[in-house]
């Protein structure tokens, strides 16, 4: 485990980043003597000091809570839509995959149309219909989400299922489920983890700016997006109320960014090691 955190600095500093960034997210709102929504008319537009590391917002909160508080909510919305859209992606596009012709043709061809509409449409749509909250966001993100690894998923399980061992366990009375479980997603496990892990930063930057267009994440709650909305107003007197959000979101984002290439990474340098291996072998003729 040691040895591959230290050939894969990329995965390492975006583990190490993003497990600062939810630790930070997770304690800083439970600890801090201050209320993310808590409003002190005394205490406006306050500059960083001691007691407010970020300082207070034009209605005198404490934006240092609110940005963890907010982290909180993009993190939220990031990894609960790429669970769901992760799970729904994996098991359709097996069924897709492995199913193959009319049934291959029908499950691709609903999801083509449910892609046709733009991804952004769908969760301005429904934070309309539903309000503006986490629920509505995770799914209307959640709608069309799933529909690229789903595509990624069918082409290895397409590619896999033709192999020999698949051939064999059918031989042998194996199920669809058990190929599929013991054979063909775990051989095929590397593009669709990369993909998985990069829908992470998707979602929370989808969040994020539809926070800050107005159609996200309603208050009292607030999301990065949210944060850096609310302070666009200030930003000429007091740049630093939206420079502080700007700045977790970015480091978010990096973490999540850098974690995929170090993943990516990863995958490549075991192909390359599978192929080395291979053509030392006995059987390869160059």
């Amino acid at each position: 485990m040691k040895a591959m955190f230290r050939k894969n600095p990329l995965l390492t500093a975006g583990l190490i980043i993003l497990i600062l960034v939810i630790l930070l997210a997770v304690l800083v709102p439970v600890f801090s003597p201050y209320s993310y929504q808590a409003q002190d008319v005394d205490r406006q537009n306050l500059s960083s000091s001691v007691s407010h590391i970020f300082g207070t917002d034009k209605f005198g909160r404490d934006i240092f809570v609110r940005v963890w508080y907010g982290t909180r909510i993009s993190l939220l919305v990031g990894l609960g839509s790429t669970a769901i859209c992760g799970l729904f992606g994996i098991l359709y596009g097996s069924a897709a995959g492995y199913a193959g012709g009319k049934t291959d043709l029908i499950l691709m061809r609903l999801a083509d149309i449910i892609d046709a509409i733009p991804s952004l449409l769908y969760v301005i749509l429904i934070t309309l219909a539903l309000g503006a909250n986490v629920g509505s966001i995770l799914l209307g993100i959640c709608i069309s989400g799933w529909i690229d690894l789903a595509r990624i998923v069918r082409g290895e399980v397409m590619r896999l299922k033709t192999r020999e061992y698949c051939i064999a366990a059918r031989m042998t009375g194996a199920t669809a489920g058990r190929i599929l479980r013991r054979y063909i997603l775990p051989n095929g496990a590397g593009p669709v983890i990369v993909n998985i892990t990069f829908m992470v930063p998707k979602a929370i930057f989808t969040e994020a700016f539809l926070s800050f267009v107005g159609a996200g994440i309603s208050a009292p709650a607030a999301s990065l997006g949210t944060l850096i909305q609310d302070a666009r107003s200030q930003m000429l007197v007091y740049p630093a109320q939206i420079l502080y959000p700007i700045l977790i979101l970015c480091i978010l984002l990096l973490s999540m960014n850098l974690i995929g290439a170090g993943v990516e990474a990863g995958e490549n340098q075991s192909e390359a090691r599978m192929f080395i291996s291979f053509s030392q072998g006995k059987g390869y003729r160059g």
